[in-house]
């Protein structure tokens, strides 16, 4: 008999079942919290309330930046692992789960439950974590380098992710891009437990006149990796949004993108056998 996924009852289920989310909202905190591209604590609590059930299971973020993920892990009695190439980041990322409330199984000691946050390029982090330790990965990778694009719909300044050079969001060539970003997933695969799930966040772009589906090709590297795409949700942000514009006016209509893609990833393996007492799963052909 197959587990359980969650700990939902049967409203609960209905609840989060439907494949739009607009409920999800930054909080002012998150709101006034220096970082271009955060996204809420809120989105990663419901995602690890859906696809965890038990205390102290492992959730990783392999572009953490200022700890959403990792700050909900703890909150809700995981052990968070984040990484990240800014130092800065990082150091912010621990402050806020040093202010978080928790709920821990008192039968482990508080240090059981300690975040893993470190200054890492995540293209290495098979150095740091063992083969299928992971039970949960939520990340949203950098969206390409289009933090560095002045943009034109406003005039707000530009803010990137950071000046290193190994950043995916300093990268111009998109197709270089997605090979490095494929990198970072290949040890995501290798980390994360057979039948478990990774989700990664993000948005489709634009640059002048060319559109770039980056939901689509994440998920043909995804496929080349080894996962299967197992859902689609979109997450509405209308709300959040208060410089819409009217884009390409009155030449070329454009659409003003405030939607974004939660794309559901399965490290699908379907059989296993054991050999003194070690289980080898079978990956489906």
């Amino acid at each position: 008999m197959a587990d359980r996924m969650n700990n939902f009852n049967g409203s609960e289920w209905l609840k989060h079942s439907f494949s739009i989310w607009r409920d999800v909202y930054k909080t002012k905190e998150e709101r006034e919290t220096k970082h271009p591209a955060l996204f809420p604590e809120e989105l990663a609590e419901r995602l690890i309330n859906i696809y965890t059930r038990k205390q102290g299971e492992v959730i990783l973020d392999p572009f953490v930046g200022i700890g959403s993920t990792v700050k909900a892990a703890y909150k809700l009695g995981k052990r968070g692992i984040g990484f990240d190439l800014n130092s800065d980041f990082i150091r912010k990322a621990r402050r806020r789960v040093k202010t978080t409330e928790y709920k821990l199984d008192e039968k482990q000691p508080k240090k059981f439950y300690d975040p893993i946050l470190k200054t890492l390029d995540s293209r290495n982090l098979d150095k740091e974590l063992k083969p299928n330790s992971v039970d949960l990965v939520i990340t949203s990778p950098p969206y390409w380098d289009i933090l560095n694009q002045r943009r034109t719909a406003d005039s707000k300044e530009i803010r990137n992710y950071s000046n290193n050079k190994k950043d995916l969001g300093n990268i111009e060539d998109y197709e270089k891009f997605l090979q490095e970003l494929k990198l970072v997933m290949e040890n995501v695969y290798k980390v994360l437990k057979p039948n478990k799930r990774c989700i990664s966040v993000v948005m489709d772009l634009r640059k002048k006149d060319k559109y770039f589906p980056l939901h689509e090709d994440q998920s043909r590297i995804m496929r080349e990796v080894g996962f299967e795409l197992e859902e689609y949700v979109i997450w509405d942000r209308q709300r959040d949004y208060n410089n819409l514009r009217t884009l390409g006016y009155p030449y070329v209509f454009r659409f003003n993108k405030i939607h974004e893609y939660i794309c559901i990833y399965w490290k699908r393996w379907l059989d296993y056998f054991s050999v003194k007492g070690q289980i080898f799963f079978v990956k489906p052909k």
